[in-house]
């Protein structure tokens, strides 16, 4: 059987996948790969569009009919998430503030423990920086590897959501970003991909460098220093499989949201 996973370029995502589409590991199945940016796969899975979906947690409550999410393959910030930056101080309420998409976890997180705004624009989440620094937006939540440039630009940091999540969560990981399953391949099926994800990322760990090189072939920056220091800030023991630790800030996450009328209720089923 041969599976398509679709996933991100981003370099903590493909270095997960590198021994599975390489070949270092004896996998269970076949993978075919789709490279797309996170809230292009969230959009696109409400249409079951892959096997296998990289997804952010708060797109996942939309198509969790559909997909199981799989404990392996999770980027979960354990003292680092998303950060809103800005070129001076903001007034929050009255300000434009720019978004990665509604579907992301950076956006949700920032309606549950943000300070508000005049209104939000969606855009790609490379494009955010450069429009803070043009005065096109006032602020703007940062992902990714952009988290590690924007004092470089000249931006400065004037909300830190981790630290607004760990007020309300205590030591529990901030959830971001997820891989799905097609509910449709059945339990069996889903729990044999998750082994060949788990050894993938296993792999990974172990070949470090090899695997930092690979993901370079997708990343923004071909700086390999920079990308291992993003990939060691996201990759780590809860992304083999992030087992109770992630089911419980998981269960928090969209406890708060739903009790906020952010998000419907739903069952979080997971393999």
């Amino acid at each position: 059987m041969k599976l398509v996973v679709a996933h991100t370029p981003d370099p903590d995502d493909s270095f997960m996948f590198y021994a599975m589409f390489e070949g270092k590991i004896k996998c269970n199945f076949d993978y075919d790969q789709v490279v797309k940016d996170i809230e292009t796969l969230n959009k696109e899975s409400v249409d079951s569009l892959y096997d296998v979906t990289a997804i952010s947690a708060n797109g996942y409550a939309a198509v969790n009919d559909k997909y199981y999410l799989t404990s392996s393959g999770a980027s979960f910030g354990i003292s680092y998430g998303p950060i809103v930056v800005s070129r001076k101080d903001v007034d929050f309420n009255d300000a434009v503030i720019g978004i990665p998409g509604k579907f992301t976890s950076a956006y949700l997180l920032y309606r549950m423990f943000g300070k508000g705004a005049k209104e939000y624009k969606e855009m790609r989440f490379d494009k955010i920086p450069e429009a803070v620094l043009s005065g096109e937006i006032d602020a703007g939540i940062i992902i990714h590897d952009e988290q590690l440039t924007f004092q470089d630009k000249g931006l400065i940091k004037v909300l830190d959501l981790y630290e607004e999540w760990k007020k309300y969560a205590g030591d529990l990981p901030i959830p971001l970003g997820f891989n799905a399953i097609k509910k449709s391949l059945g339990k069996e099926n889903a729990k044999l991909y998750k082994e060949d994800f788990e050894n993938s990322i296993k792999y990974a760990m172990e070949n470090e460098t090899d695997a930092v090189r690979y993901s370079l072939k997708y990343a923004r920056y071909a700086d390999i220093e920079l990308e291992r220091k993003f990939i060691r800030m996201y990759v780590n023991d809860l992304s083999v499989d992030f087992g109770d630790k992630g089911r419980k800030a998981l269960e928090l996450y969209y406890k708060k949201a739903t009790e906020m009328g952010l998000l419907k209720p739903f069952n979080l089923e997971i393999v």
